[in-house]
């Protein structure tokens, strides 16, 4: 029977090997928009038994230095693949969207001229046909040579110069009959390009569809990679700590020193949230701490989201960190600053629909969506209540924000207040049409 090797401190080394295929594995996966449950398991990755018994001999601790550098370099790699994956599948949608929009000018714009191009032929064939009835009117219908022989000279006179312009008529008509027929053969030409274009479009569509298909989920599997990254590469970098600089970390004192942090940022945020509270406290121009200032409000119960879940973009913009087609707009986190200080409480069921990709409404051209979205918000509560868009709390927070909003920033549900008689006069907004379930804000 083969022995099973064992690693200096005693542990098997077919144990160790395995833990790390089996994390890089789990790595791979979501990197490559595989994984269907997404996260390696908790106890793939070493704990802080691991750990300690590598510090046994030199020999292990180097291995199990290794081993966490290596996954350390795995998380931020498969974060990166994932996101650049991500990234490439949004470009190919954006030249897919943009192939049918050109398809769809090109397919109107050629029915448009077919139909131009066949009013002129018709208005030409009219003109042509009013010719021709003059060409019979100037003839009269009579035996010309019999009326040149016995009609007085001034009346053969008249009828020659007649004759001269019934041959000018003559022409005209030929020529102007002519151009109808070129008109109307140009007109059908252009409508059979015009038939094909729209023929295109389908498979255009189609292209679109599948290609914001794979980016949606290629954004999904990089959201679920940077997850994975940052609730796994704290504690790699303690243990890689306590490994090198022969500390004797034990998870209950890593756990303490975790929740530590945690209540420090809490009260950080806290603080931030009150600051902001104040009467008269400026409106911060910089993301994070505006970000930090919310994530106090969240914290507090004061900011509350909904499902798909936009929050988190909040606090990864306050941690500093940056997600791929997650961010918000500076101006939108300022909008749900105000809000939450006017009222006291708001909730958000929107900002960035590309980071959740989220299909609804304008679709990819909502302010949700485009330029990386994340240059929208949809206000749902406001001090506990519901909104219409309509209602006293919206119509509130639309003479605040129209003050400090740039010009010819978009606002939603114009109709829900010109049905209830409520349109206001505004400065900075330019509003729109939108469900009354809610109160749409953008900078675009």
């Amino acid at each position: 029977m083969k022995r099973l090797q064992l690693a200096p401190n005693g542990r098997s080394m077919a144990r160790t090997r395995s833990r790390t295929v089996a994390v890089l594995a789990a790595l791979s996966l979501i990197a490559a928009g595989l994984a269907t449950g997404g996260a390696a398991h908790a106890d793939d990755y070493p704990s802080w038994d691991d750990v300690q018994a590598a510090k046994a001999s030199e020999s292990a601790k180097q291995a199990e230095v290794q081993q966490i550098t290596e996954l350390l370099s795995q998380l931020q790699g498969a974060a990166k693949q994932a996101e650049d994956e991500a990234n490439a599948k949004w470009t190919l949608n954006e030249k897919a969207e943009k192939a049918l929009e050109n398809g769809q000018k090109t397919a109107d714009s050629l029915a448009e001229r077919a139909a131009a191009l066949q009013t002129t032929a018709d208005a030409t064939k009219k003109q042509a046909a009013g010719l021709a009835a003059q060409f019979g009117r100037v003839g009269g219908g009579q035996d010309v040579t019999t009326m040149l022989l016995t009609d007085s000279s001034k009346e053969s006179d008249d009828l020659l110069g007649r004759l001269g312009t019934l041959s000018k008529l003559n022409k005209s008509v030929s020529g102007i009959y002519a151009a109808a027929k070129t008109q109307s053969n140009e007109a059908e030409s252009v409508s059979a390009q015009a038939q094909v274009a729209r023929d295109a479009l389908s498979a255009l569509a189609d292209d679109a569809k599948s290609s914001l298909d794979q980016a949606v989920a290629a954004q999904t599997v990089a959201v679920a990679a940077v997850t994975e990254q940052t609730s796994h590469e704290k504690e790699l970098q303690a243990q890689l700590t306590s490994l090198t600089q022969n500390v004797a970390t034990t998870e209950t004192q890593y756990q303490a020193g975790v929740a530590a942090a945690e209540a420090a940022a809490a009260a950080a945020a806290a603080a931030a949230a009150a600051a902001g509270s104040a009467p008269g406290a400026p409106i911060s121009d910089d993301a994070q701490q505006l970000a930090q200032e919310l994530v106090g409000d969240i914290q507090a119960g004061r900011l509350t989201g909904s499902y798909p879940d936009h929050l988190r973009e909040i606090e990864w913009i306050a941690e500093g960190q940056s997600v791929g087609n997650c961010g918000i707009d500076t101006q939108i986190l300022a909008a749900i600053v105000i809000a939450v200080r006017t009222f006291g409480s708001a909730g958000v069921s929107d900002i960035n629909r590309k980071c959740t990709g989220q299909i609804e409404g304008a679709g990819i051209y909502s302010a949700h969506y485009v330029g990386g979205g994340g240059h929208a918000v949809d206000f749902n509560r406001l001090a506990g209540s519901g909104l219409s868009g309509a209602d006293d709390n919206s119509l509130r927070l639309i003479q605040v924000l129209d003050n400090v909003m740039p010009s010819g920033s978009g606002l939603g549900q114009k109709q829900c207040r010109l049905s209830a008689g409520n349109e206001p006069s505004m400065s900075n907004f330019s509003d729109f049409n939108d469900t009354c379930t809610h109160l749409h804000v953008d900078d675009l």
